[in-house]
């Protein structure tokens, strides 16, 4: 079960932390930072604050993709505003690389920044469809962007003046596969036999064209199955245990979700940074999803060549 690992103001700026913080981080516990420990202007958290929700409630977060530097799934007409939301997003996802560089400095020599987005929805009842609720307990996976064994690790920041954001963990990654692996079905190994490699060489040209397929290690299609069956195990929802935490106004957090179960229960107004770290770089790489479950089923889960591709 995850821990609260608390990290007060400045503790961070001491060398010898850097390697503790991301050993708890790979021990499946939460970083919690009580304020935001970098400058965020309350003018942007103003506007933030300001932008509708939207027609629809089933309308996604808004993500910043910092590789384009364009943002999705905002309604607004006015491109004024959307411009001014879109630098406020690139300068939090600035803000946040920078602050973990330091940090997190074993892993900022080799990350992939990935999507930033901004949560301005009421968590608690929300109307999605079962898959997609945050509500429900779940490990993190992509189902149109394989990470072939890269970690994803989210910095949160609450910036909801009166509102805590309120989340439950269960068990960690390696106690659920020990539990689901046989309901689930670990798939075969990376088959890098004639068949394996065509069949490679057909999927990457087929992304390269309009027909956008996921070219999904067998570890990417274990993770999204275990994702779905979480989501939709009543029984598991129900019975597993749980620790209950609360985020408060400006509070930040950091936690390596495809490794500790976890749902958002309530709280309206965060941000979130992405990052995807390389399974070099981790201090415990023994600890990861994909060396557990390798471990588990004496499978070769991914290929290193695609695995580098996602950093390229």
């Amino acid at each position: 079960m995850a821990k609260k690992i608390v990290v007060l103001d400045g503790e961070w700026n001491r060398p010898e932390n850097r390697f503790k913080y991301c050993e708890a981080l790979e021990d499946g516990n939460i970083l919690f930072f009580p304020t935001t420990p970098f400058d965020f202007p309350q003018e942007e958290i103003s506007f933030l604050l300001q932008q509708k929700q939207g027609g629809s409630a089933l309308r996604k977060n808004i993500a910043y993709k910092p590789h384009v530097d364009q943002i999705t799934n905002h309604e607004t007409r006015d491109a004024i505003a959307a411009e001014k939301l879109k630098d406020i997003l690139r300068s939090y996802s600035h803000r946040v690389s920078a602050f973990l560089q330091a940090v997190l400095e074993p892993y900022s020599k080799s990350w992939k920044l990935d999507y930033a987005s901004f949560r301005p929805f009421q968590e608690k009842g929300r109307k999605l469809r079962l898959r997609a609720r945050n509500d429900l307990l779940h490990v993190d996976a992509f189902p149109t962007r394989p990470l072939h064994g890269a970690r994803i690790l989210r910095f949160f920041t609450n910036i909801n003046p009166t509102e805590n954001r309120s989340w439950a963990t269960s068990k960690g990654f390696a106690q659920l596969a020990q539990e689901f692996a046989q309901e689930i079905s670990v798939p075969q190994s990376v088959d890098y036999g004639l068949k394996g490699r065509l069949t490679r060489k057909v999927m990457q040209f087929l992304q390269s064209t309009i027909v956008k397929v996921p070219l999904r290690s067998p570890y990417d299609a274990f993770m999204l199955k275990m994702h779905h069956f979480m989501k939709e195990n009543c029984r598991f929802q129900e019975s597993a245990p749980k620790d209950y935490w609360e985020f408060p106004p400006g509070s930040c957090w950091a936690v390596f979700t495809d490794q500790v179960s976890h749902a958002a229960l309530a709280g309206q107004y965060a941000l979130e940074q992405t990052f995807l770290i390389h399974p070099s770089a981790l201090l415990c790489p023994e600890k990861s999803p994909v060396s557990v479950l390798e471990r588990l089923s004496g499978r070769n889960l991914v290929n290193p060549e695609l695995l580098e591709q996602v950093f390229a």
